[in-house]
């Protein structure tokens, strides 16, 4: 019996049609698969091709991520850009022995709507106020509510954080609003005497997170992030206790006691005596994850309860907003009150230059390294102090670009 049939295979085909009996029949020849074999120079010329066609990534090396209300320039602070929102004072602690600086802890209205679906279980309506809040070095407007006051006033005066971005969105997370703290001095501006002397229940108003936290002049984007990510080592100088509250936020914010332990951080702290040194209670901490703090004194043998100025209230005024330790301050910043305490700059640049260049190791002792591998982050010095200590670290090796200045002294 035969059988006819059609088979079809791919790269061949065989077909058994009827045939005589005993007469075989050959089977065709598979077809030749052709392959088209690319020359390499084709190969690479379409590779330039689609490479010409896929967008370059962006450069983000020195990119600082922000928070999603930040006002991060001088331009958007001055044209408008302010929004102030209601504050409560939660506690009113004292940061130094005779009690003449304050601490305000602060809860800020931060009330977020959830919404709920059938698939989704809660999206919240609006971004949190301390989401804003993430690089130490960044500031805020403090403001009593007065009438006459308008929306969008720029602040008077700029206060640090003094805690640091990871302690302030741990101690929000479980409740309705975003918790801060501000330094403020009794014998400051005006405006500090007021707000030294708030109680718990008192109203404020502050201003949206202002800043891009520790960050060069040069680079804005060049910042703290970038510094630890490329593993520099740290080296905190504060001036005053506006210097030590921003100095503050990043000695003990998470990511540079980590960085202590395999890397040299070293801190200065330029203060009038041991009386009225700030946040005392906080320098074992430092010491214990490896950092290693200075104390400079100007008046080390004065007692708890001298008034004594030390220089004119006008240097104190340049020190809060960076400009020249001369200079009268302008007519928008508040004045000071009688008692104030200033440092005095011709002084302090003395006791930090025997620090820094002087004292023993020298200065890759105090750097715990060479000088274009360190990273220094300066608060609460005069503009002219500053500028001057600059061109001095970089006689010494350290870039520009590697010094990094707290919003609140020159933003």
């Amino acid at each position: 019996m035969i059988v006819t049939g059609h088979i079809e295979r791919v790269g061949c085909r065989r077909t058994n049609a009827a045939a005589p009996h005993g007469v075989g029949v050959a089977p065709a020849r598979p077809r030749a698969i052709q392959t088209h074999v690319r020359p390499q120079t084709q190969l690479a010329a379409a590779n330039n091709n689609r490479a010409s066609r896929t967008p370059p990534p962006e450069d983000n090396t020195h990119e600082t991520k922000l928070g999603p209300n930040v006002l991060a320039s001088v331009k958007d602070l001055k044209e408008g850009g302010v929004k102030w929102g209601a504050a409560t004072v939660v506690r009113n602690d004292s940061a130094n022995l005779d009690g003449s600086v304050r601490v305000l802890h602060l809860s800020v209205s931060d009330h977020v709507d959830m919404l709920y679906g059938r698939r989704v279980k809660g999206v919240p309506d609006a971004t949190r106020w301390i989401e804003s809040y993430t690089i130490p070095g960044q500031c805020v407007g403090v403001r009593l509510p007065a009438p006459g006051q308008e929306p969008h006033d720029p602040p008077r005066q700029l206060y640090a954080i003094a805690s640091s971005p990871y302690a302030s969105r741990r101690d929000s997370a479980y409740v309705d609003a975003s918790l801060i703290e501000v330094v403020v001095e009794r014998h400051g501006s005006s405006d500090d005497s007021v707000l030294a002397e708030l109680g718990p229940g008192s109203q404020l108003e502050v201003t949206q997170v202002i800043g891009r936290g520790f960050c060069s002049l040069l680079d804005s984007y060049n910042g703290l992030t970038h510094a630890l990510e490329d593993g520099r080592n740290l080296v905190v100088i504060a001036m005053g206790d506006r210097g030590m509250a921003a100095a503050r936020s990043a000695l003990n914010w998470q990511p540079v006691l980590a960085h202590a332990s395999s890397h040299s951080v070293a801190a200065l702290y330029l203060a009038h005596s041991a009386g009225r040194a700030s946040f005392v209670t906080d320098w074992d901490m430092w010491r214990e994850a490896g950092m290693r703090l200075r104390p400079v004194y100007t008046h080390p043998g004065a007692g708890v309860d001298d008034l004594a100025v030390v220089g004119p209230p006008a240097a104190s005024a340049a020190a809060g907003n960076g400009g020249a330790s001369p200079a009268p301050a302008p007519a928008s910043s508040p004045p000071h009150h009688p008692d104030a305490v200033a440092l005095d700059p011709a002084r302090s640049m003395e006791l930090l230059q025997l620090s820094l260049f002087m004292g023993e190791g020298g200065f890759e002792g105090v750097c715990g390294g060479p000088a274009h591998r360190t990273t220094f982050l300066l608060a609460g010095l005069p503009g002219d102090m500053a500028s001057t200590l600059t061109r001095q670290l970089a006689a010494k090796g350290v870039p520009s670009s590697s010094v990094l200045f707290a919003q609140s002294d020159f933003f």
